[in-house]
């Protein structure tokens, strides 16, 4: 995977964690307010599949996640290639080893730099409308659009929550293109030490402050 394709997936990634952890204003839904109010942190594998519009993979892979509140996360990829998306809470770290490069990026959480980062004002409800879109005895699915489609990348995302955890998303870009991503091996709420986010530079590589 080369580094410009990072640039999208952290995107939706950002999206997801600003999700959990910004989303007591946004939820519209009782039921969804109380899951995400109680989210404090994540840890799953995860395997992410992206189809086009006439349903055809243009992209398979797999790895581990983590984030714990208010901005720490990892995202790797493991399979077929490794590829890291970290946040230390202050810096953005996209790392190629592939390439034997990373990008810094400041996590100023006031710069616009993708419509999730509208999600941590206080006035969510501005850009995205959510809803309950299926209730089950253990399954429940919410959807999320955003109001201004022109300036978000994406059209919606659907999460879907088993027995109260996120065990999968799916994201539908301007591009038709789908994104599905199903988590396994699923840990809440379980105390991550902020070390865990830590960047740690590998010798030789090229480091890009953006």
């Amino acid at each position: 995977m080369v580094i410009e394709k990072l640039f999208h997936l952290v995107r939706m990634i950002k999206f997801l964690i600003i999700f959990f952890f910004s989303l007591s204003a946004f939820a519209q839904n009782e039921n969804l307010e109380k899951i995400l109010t109680k989210l404090n942190s994540f840890e799953a594998d995860f395997i992410q599949k992206v189809t086009d519009s006439s349903n055809q993979v243009i992209d398979e892979s797999a790895g581990k996640v983590m984030f714990l509140k208010p901005n720490f996360f990892r995202w790797e990829y493991k399979a077929p290639s490794e590829n890291e998306i970290v946040s230390d809470g202050e810096f953005l770290y996209l790392y190629d080893p592939d390439l034997k490069q990373v990008i810094v990026s400041k996590l100023d959480r006031q710069i616009n730099m993708s419509p999730a980062m509208l999600l941590v004002s206080d006035n969510v409800n501005e850009f995205f409308n959510t809803k309950l879109i299926s209730n089950s005895k253990n399954n429940t699915k919410f959807i999320a659009e955003p109001k201004n489609e022109e300036a978000a990348f994406f059209k919606q995302v659907i999460f879907n929550f088993k027995d109260n955890k996120l065990d999968g998303m799916k994201v539908l870009d301007n591009f038709d293109n789908l994104t599905t991503i199903n988590f396994h091996k699923i840990i809440q709420n379980k105390g991550i030490n902020e070390g865990k986010f830590l960047f740690n530079f590998p010798d030789d590589i090229d480091v890009i402050k953006n």
